[in-house]
């Protein structure tokens, strides 16, 4: 009887591992060129971290670009990535040069930028966190702001700022390079700027060190900033039947992490802290999980209301495409919730 028995056992242990290389192969592989590792990318880094995409057969590769949107565009054009995970503005600005590209999936839908300010800098304005938001943007008049590189992202972001509270963008404030994120909390510190524009941890950081405070955050505090795709999945056209799979595979996967990261965001941010930050503080990762996990809430939808606001914004800050985008008419173009849609219904 026991040697019956483990016949048996030794039989459905071959027939199991015979089926091994199978359901390797099975696995898909998905390719994302990200063009650079902020967490604001937050629906990739819970599918990595969770490892959501193994349920859609795929296995995810994530390739990080030196040279931030451009390069991931670039290998997305060439073929060595299957997507591009990059910010709105980038997708736009290949797309007006005549490339092409589609935007299929919302992975951010609001800004993550906070206005950081130095405690120093409050008590000489008289400002308090609390105050009406005019009144706390008036705060940086005469104030140096850091960046990470002039021309960029947060520079163009402080200057739209001074301008909502009524200085003058260009003469109010002071830009000073100086570098990441690490040498941005070293500077303020040390007060050598009066602050920076960052999305989180680094405010949540600051104000840990007592180094800075959380002023102004873009996405909660302006309506316009709320509602737009400020980080997107793009593809490359034409789009046949086997990467529409893929894309949707990968929708699906984004949408599984993105529900976790809203229900379940302690335990979430834990599992990307443990996986990809570990030398960062738990609390700094659940904070900033916290803080961006509404922007993640419906699952990579796209409409026309945020494609109309990002275009606003866009024409606000003096971005030039060099061509004229409608949001509307675009649809099923420019941009698309067909995969998103696809990957809803399963």
């Amino acid at each position: 009887m026991q040697s019956t028995r483990g016949l048996i056992r030794a039989l459905t242990l071959a027939a199991t591992l015979s089926l091994l290389p199978t359901l390797a192969s099975a696995q898909q592989s998905v390719r994302i060129a990200q063009g650079f590792a902020s967490l604001s990318f937050l629906p990739l880094w819970g599918a990595r971290a969770l490892n959501t995409f193994a349920p859609e057969g795929l296995t995810a590769t994530v390739l990080n670009s030196p040279g931030g949107d451009p390069a991931a565009l670039a290998a997305l054009d060439a073929g060595d990535a299957d997507l591009a995970a990059v910010g709105t503005e980038s997708a736009l600005r290949a797309v007006a040069k005549g490339q092409p590209f589609e935007i299929v999936y919302n992975l951010m839908s609001k800004v993550t930028l906070e206005l950081v300010v130095a405690p120093s800098l409050l008590e000489k304005a008289g400002v308090k966190a609390g105050d009406p938001l005019e009144k706390r943007i008036a705060a940086l008049k005469g104030a140096t702001v850091g960046v990470a590189a002039v021309g960029g992202t947060q520079e163009t972001a402080a200057r739209w700022l001074a301008a909502k509270g009524g200085l003058n963008p260009k003469t109010d404030i002071k830009i000073a390079q100086v570098g990441g994120p690490v040498a941005l909390q070293a500077a303020l510190e040390n007060k050598r700027i009066d602050a920076f524009v960052l999305s989180p941890p680094e405010g949540y950081l600051a104000a840990k060190s007592d180094a800075g405070t959380i002023l102004v955050s873009l996405g909660d505090d302006f309506p316009l900033l709320a509602h737009q795709p400020y980080l997107v999945l793009v593809a490359k056209k034409p789009i046949d039947d086997k990467a529409s799979e893929l894309i949707a595979k990968t929708a699906r996967a984004m949408q599984a992490a993105s529900t976790a990261l809203v229900k379940e965001p302690e335990s979430t941010a834990e599992a990307i802290q443990k996986q990809f930050f570990a030398k960062a503080v738990p609390a700094a990762i659940g904070a900033a999980v916290k803080a961006m996990n509404s922007g993640v809430a419906d699952g990579g939808k796209l409409d026309v209301k945020a494609f109309e606001n990002q275009f606003l914004f866009s024409k606000e800050v003096g971005t030039v495409f060099g061509k004229d985008f409608d949001a509307a008419a675009s649809e099923n173009d420019l941009w698309t919730n067909q995969f998103v849609e696809r990957a809803s219904k399963k």
